[in-house]
């Protein structure tokens, strides 16, 4: 295959999946976003195995294709086979194309997406990770599929030219800020989480590693993937409380450096570095409040009173924002 689960690495995956959870509304819907992205993968699948079937012992060699596009192909993975790359090229610039377009026009159809707006669409869901203002679904699913289609570097110059291509159907120029793609759904990492019932022990992504009810809610639990129980949630909420304070203490805690030289100031009375230079946070106070925002975020989702407690009493003492 071109592009499988298994070749790609795991935050890759997360980020799909991640990614398949913003489009539950009945226009951009998660079915629809996973089954275009399955149908290239199909696709290629399938051309692979007849690819293989005619270079079996017995039959006839075919002979291979010009080199137009030799740089492309030099780029392609390793183990791919002659036609396989331009098999996907084809395929991209082709019925994939034709579908994307069809799919886009029916979506703006339906919706009209406010660009100028700041406030998020009811269409899209507020998941455990959400902090982007999403507002026109159009535009998301054009920057969904083809963030996937890129994984594929066989393909990089017909992702690009598609992209390029929906994007002036939807009147969004290619360079502009809305038209760049960024995750929509934000990572905490809890660490060496341990199930209680099989003793398995994973990394427990709290904002991506949700679990979804069958009308797509997100439910205020988390699942061993390997015995299907539910985690400690009281065990995780101390976690995230413990992990709060110890950021909270390495933001209060911190040292100043100076803009010019980055030296780290060592006494207290000076306001400028011997240099001349100004001095500022090593942790800025946007970054501590976007944690802080995150676990916020993950209280609010998760019923969590205590930690809930622990953040008003840290935003009643929010530091200022620093310049």
């Amino acid at each position: 295959l071109a592009v499988t689960a298994g070749d790609l690495p795991t935050s890759r995956n997360e980020g799909a999946v991640s990614m398949l959870s913003y489009c539950t509304n009945p226009i951009m819907n998660e079915l629809q976003c996973a089954c275009l992205s399955a149908a290239y993968i199909v696709a290629v699948y399938h051309s692979m195995k007849e690819q293989l079937r005619r270079s079996g012992p017995g039959t006839t060699p075919v002979k291979r294709r010009g080199a137009s596009q030799f740089s492309q192909e030099a780029e392609g993975a390793a183990g791919a086979l002659p036609g396989m790359i331009t098999f996907s090229q084809d395929y991209v610039a082709n019925e994939l194309t034709q579908s994307f377009f069809t799919i886009t026009q029916k979506i703006q159809k339906k919706v009209t997406g406010s660009r100028s707006s700041t406030e998020p669409s009811e269409m899209f869901p507020v998941l455990p990770g959400s902090h982007l203002v999403l507002n026109n679904p159009a535009l998301e699913f054009i920057k969904y599929v083809c963030k996937v289609l890129s994984l594929d570097t066989n393909i990089t110059n017909q992702v690009n030219k598609l992209n390029r291509d929906l994007l002036r159907l939807v009147e969004v120029g290619e360079f502009s800020e809305e038209a760049q793609f960024r995750d929509p759904c934000r990572s905490y990492v809890l660490p060496e989480v341990i199930c209680h019932s099989c003793n398995f022990c994973r990394d427990l992504d709290l904002c991506k590693d949700s679990s979804f009810s069958q009308d797509g809610a997100v439910l205020p639990q988390w699942l061993c993937p390997n015995c299907q129980a539910t985690y400690d949630s009281a065990a995780i909420e101390m976690a995230l409380v413990e992990a709060l304070q110890r950021k909270l203490m390495a933001f209060t805690l911190q040292d100043l450096v100076c803009l010019k030289c980055h030296g780290v100031k060592e006494t207290h009375m000076p306001v400028y570095c011997s240099c001349a230079g100004d001095f500022a946070l090593t942790i800025r106070t946007q970054v501590f409040m976007e944690q802080v925002g995150i676990f916020r975020s993950i209280a609010q989702h998760y019923s969590m009173p205590h930690l809930k407690e622990t953040l008003e009493w840290l935003l009643q003492k929010s530091p200022q924002p620093d310049h």
